[in-house]
């Protein structure tokens, strides 16, 4: 068995070499090997490709289906001329037999003739042999060309689906962490409140109030909501527009008086009514800091400003 395989091998790697010559025994031997060979390649080198069994391009997949096929039939014909070449080279020896026992030569002339002529039709069926051999072997190449065209186009698809996958989770919510705690966004409103941010950090408040203001208008159920309000009044202040300032922070804590921001909201009203004008307004304010976030940063900044007041 491992005699035949390493033959049907050789007979793939130069199938000429092994045709070119040699007696009827050894031709005969040879046309044994090649249908080996053939059988042997047929599930390596012919292997339906997995990927294209679920690709969508029909003429790729039918062309494969076609190869296929006609490999069949090739392996049949070269399996139906090894028995024809093995029948003519049994009846190549009995003739060869027979003119060993003729003694005259009439008798050994027309067997000279039989063997020329069987002789003929076993160098016919080498040719037929070759020329079978060599239409594998280019059907055995289109296979493979065809094998790396569909999984060329499956590449090409697999690499447009993570190019749609980036695009829809550059759209898909993300975790962020705001003021102590974790909400759910969508990535433009982060671009967005980043930008706001940064803007009030550079001390373009004019341009952060713009900016905070659109976002409420853009995303009007935004997480980001409460930190958009907070920062919309400082940036009011900012600009000492008090009135608004007031309004922003007013409307802060009417909505979340429990949020992380809230001490401060509370400090930022009481200072912007004192820089309105609204003195008594503001030692309420400030006084309700103190009393409610005693432990804060908040709280020591009320006091401070208290003191000014009375």
């Amino acid at each position: 068995m491992m005699r035949r395989r390493l033959s049907a091998a050789c007979l793939q790697a130069d199938p000429k070499r092994w045709l070119a010559g040699g007696s009827a025994l050894s031709f005969s031997r040879l046309v044994v090997l090649t249908i080996s060979g053939a059988m042997l390649l047929a599930p390596a080198a012919y292997p339906v490709n997995a990927q294209a069994a679920i690709f969508s391009d029909d003429e790729a997949r039918k062309a494969i289906l076609d190869l296929r096929i006609r490999f069949e039939e090739l392996r049949n014909q070269v399996q139906d001329l090894g028995k024809q070449i093995q029948a003519l080279n049994t009846e190549l020896k009995e003739t060869q037999q027979v003119v060993q026992k003729k003694a005259d030569g009439q008798g050994q002339l027309g067997v000279q003739s039989d063997m020329e002529r069987l002789r003929q039709e076993l160098a016919r069926a080498r040719g037929q042999i070759e020329e079978l051999v060599n239409e594998l072997t280019t059907t055995q190449k289109r296979q493979r060309d065809l094998d790396q065209m569909v999984d060329k186009r499956i590449a090409e698809v697999k690499t447009k689906v993570g190019e749609v996958d980036n695009r829809l989770t550059a759209f898909e919510p993300i975790v962020v962490n705001v003021d102590g705690m974790e909400i759910r966004v969508d990535p433009a409103e982060k671009r967005l409140f980043d930008a706001a941010i940064e803007s009030f950090r550079a001390g373009e408040f004019k341009q952060s109030a713009a900016q905070l203001r659109s976002m409420m208008d853009r995303f009007p159920d935004s997480a980001y909501m409460p930190s958009l309000v907070f920062w919309f009044g400082s940036a009011n202040y900012a600009q000492r527009e008090f009135k608004g300032a007031i309004t922003s922070f007013t409307a802060f804590l009417k909505t979340y008086a429990e949020h992380p921001r809230a001490a401060d909201a509370r400090l930022n009203l009481g200072l912007a009514q004192a820089d309105a004008g609204e003195r008594a307004a503001a030692r309420k304010t400030l006084q309700n800091v103190v009393d409610r976030h005693p432990e804060s940063n908040a709280a020591v900044v009320a006091k401070e400003r208290l003191s000014k007041l009375k």
